[in-house]
């Protein structure tokens, strides 16, 4: 598509394309492989990127690491959103004309149910198998960004404690609130009474890219005037997140459709404690943007997931989870 002027100078895409490998991989050694091309080739377009910006983007250290400098840094989303948006570009061109075919790429937040999600997708892919339909996972923050970025046609996520840029739209399809869990084998599972105090002095695993969680839990000890928790360890790697999990005496404050599922009860063996706080209202909602057309193709999808979220919600799937003292 067409290149990016910058400073009276053209930056062609796929030097943009050739910087985030580098960028994404850490070493011009494993963006080569990674591309398909010598190290030689990777280290040119580099060097001739950096000659046209006239700046130096990448620090190079003992074995080949390399570390952005500010400018390198700066110019990452700029890249991002121009690469994000060659590609939406080329689908919604093949798509255009109907849902049989083309590339659908949505972002999945923690706290839709991945049930939902699942049956849409068997749905669709049955009517169309032709459609290339591709699932990114993360939380709900860091995947609203790269919607914005122009990554996404649209993202199934949690709307909670922050607001959408102007020209995004939220469609709230269920809400969940937060619980606590923890190992099967941890000491809290079998303690009778269970209250906050006896939350106090463990360690909390959390969103690192939702710091806020960790005010919801400070907060809410204090207003009961007790001492907050210390510890803290911040992960955005679900399966990394659940084996720290399973191996530790440790707690997390998270959505119901995380921990519930079955990866987490029988693989990893997390239970949910009998405890209403900390706690987070959250809205699992389909989220667009509202300024640019929907591909057929994605459209099929979303409609697909609102059908399987009514059905989910109808049969009480996706309500809070019961309590172990409620069974």
């Amino acid at each position: 598509m067409s290149p990016t002027e910058s400073g009276g100078k053209t930056v062609e895409l796929k030097q943009l394309e050739r910087f985030l490998a580098v960028v994404d991989e850490g070493t011009i050694v494993s963006a080569a492989r990674r591309l398909g091309l010598t190290q030689q080739a990777l280290s040119a377009t580099l060097a001739g990127l950096e000659k046209e910006l006239d700046v130096r983007l990448f620090d190079r250290s003992p074995g080949g690491i390399t570390k952005l400098t500010p400018y390198g840094d700066a110019l990452v989303a700029h890249a991002r959103s121009q690469v994000a948006a060659d590609r939406r570009a080329r689908e919604e061109i093949r798509s255009l004309k109907h849902a049989e075919s083309g590339v659908i790429t949505i972002g999945i937040g923690e706290t839709f149910a991945g049930d939902i999600i699942a049956a849409a997708v068997t749905h669709l892919h049955r009517k169309n198998p032709g459609l290339r339909i591709n699932l990114i996972e993360g939380y709900s923050e860091s995947i609203i960004t790269r919607l914005y970025s122009g990554e996404f046609d649209f993202v199934a996520a949690a709307v909670g404690g922050f607001g959408l840029k102007e020209g995004y739209s939220a469609e709230a399809v269920y809400s969940s609130r937060d619980v606590i869990a923890c190992r099967a084998r941890h000491p809290l599972t079998d303690k009778p009474d269970l209250e906050l105090s006896d939350l106090s002095d463990w360690t909390w695993v959390i969103p690192y890219s939702r710091p806020s969680d960790v005010d919801v839990i400070v907060e809410t000890f204090a207003a009961a005037e007790l001492p907050p928790p210390r510890r803290f360890i911040g992960s955005d790697a679900f399966r990394i997140g659940m084996k720290v999990m399973a191996a530790n005496d440790f707690l997390v404050m998270s959505s119901p459709a995380l921990v519930t599922s079955r990866l987490a009860t029988e693989t990893y063996a997390l239970r949910v404690l009998p405890i209403d706080e900390p706690t987070v209202l959250r809205n699992a909602s389909l989220i667009t943007d509202t300024r640019r057309p929907m591909t057929p193709a994605a459209q099929a999808l979303l409609d697909a997931i609102r059908e399987a979220a009514v059905e989910f919600t109808r049969t009480g799937k996706t309500n809070l989870i019961s309590r172990p003292d409620q069974k």
